[in-house]
């Protein structure tokens, strides 16, 4: 598997990731289909999982546009704004729903999310047909 289609798997990874640090229903739909598992913190590590500290070696065109990566830059900002902001452990789901924090997460990932949505999610059929 080339690096390229690796790069192409984590931006679609990241797309997903946005839609869902994006919406409070998704979360809440996730936290009741899953009902033991803590999505607070699915949704800080998912993101750390895919955008690690030197993400600027590795999240660059032309897998992911200029734009992107700004909206990469910006959403990682808020990210850690966040996570410093909130109490460790993470609050339940509805603790933070309600809280100035995870609001101010969800409109940075709403943002970022429109950003990627200019190019959109790019089908995996075709990122297997290229290996």
């Amino acid at each position: 598997m080339t690096s390229e289609i690796v790069l192409w798997r984590i931006r679609n990874r990241i797309i997903e990731y946005l839609d869902l640090a994006a919406s409070a229903e998704d979360q809440i739909a996730y936290q009741a289909a899953v009902p033991d598992l803590h999505v607070p913190s699915e949704v800080a590590n998912q993101w750390e999982d895919w955008v690690r500290p030197d993400w600027r070696q590795y999240l660059k065109p032309p897998v992911f546009s200029h734009e992107e990566v700004e909206a990469v830059d910006s959403f990682n900002a808020s990210f850690a704004a966040a996570m410093t902001a909130t109490k460790d452990p993470l609050p339940p789901l509805g603790v933070l729903l309600e809280s100035a924090e995870w609001g101010e997460l969800r409109d940075a990932a709403s943002a970022a999310l429109e950003v990627f949505r200019t190019r959109g999610h790019r089908p995996e059929a075709d990122l297997d047909e290229s290996i």
